[in-house]
């Protein structure tokens, strides 16, 4: 059975329009990743690791390749479900995400703990602005023992909150800063009880583990 002569034309402009349509949104997308700075990239990626990866790993992101609407749908869904983000944060991980993971993204992409690697921390430079800090692991282990071991358990190795000793956190300084000044799901933010260099020697002792 013979096509109509007038829908062979018809399926081929449909076609056409399709393949522009998304030319035209993966362009705008890349557009959109260009538009992050590397302050924000930096920032989105340490929330993800200090409010997402509590319940799971980076690479069930990173996997992941998907349009606006359903990484829109997908924060939200996460932030129902307990994730310890403000607006604005949500809104900062949303259009981070918009950005490096959507259908046209590359198949293989650095991971958020590698782009995280490859960049400046911010948040120990922010906490540290009076000066940098040289953690004291003597000094760490104390304090340690007397804020953090009801919940992290002695020697670090993991109790009502998640083993540290060889935590991949431990690595990603941004990260840990962000975790202990601002809280992180059922953890209090630390912020006004340990100082700066309370805190530095912490990581410090933790790092020695």
């Amino acid at each position: 059975m013979r096509m109509p002569q007038r829908v062979a034309p018809l399926m081929l402009a449909t076609f056409l329009c399709l393949t522009l349509a998304l030319v035209v949104i993966t362009a705008a997308q890349e557009e959109d990743r260009g538009s992050l700075s590397p302050a924000q990239s930096r920032r989105a990626a340490t929330l993800i690791m200090a409010r997402c990866a509590v319940c799971h790993t980076t690479d069930l992101i990173s996997q992941q390749r998907l349009p606006e609407d359903r990484w829109t749908a997908t924060v939200e869904k996460m932030v129902h479900w307990g994730a310890d983000l403000s607006k604005e944060e949500a809104a900062s991980v949303l259009k981070y995400l918009v950005a490096r993971n959507h259908p046209g993204a590359a198949d293989e992409l650095p991971t958020i703990e590698q782009e995280l690697t490859m960049s400046q921390p911010t948040a120990n430079q922010s906490a540290a602005a009076d000066g940098s800090l040289t953690g004291l692991p003597s000094r760490g282990a104390g304090l340690y023992a007397h804020n953090c071991q009801a919940c992290h358990g002695e020697g670090a190795v993991g109790g009502v909150g998640p083993k540290l000793a060889r935590n991949m956190i431990l690595k990603n300084e941004g990260a840990f800063w962000e975790t202990v000044l601002h809280g992180r799901g059922p953890m209090p933010a630390w912020g006004s009880v340990l100082s700066h260099q309370d805190i530095a020697d912490i990581h410090a002792w933790l790092a020695s583990r």
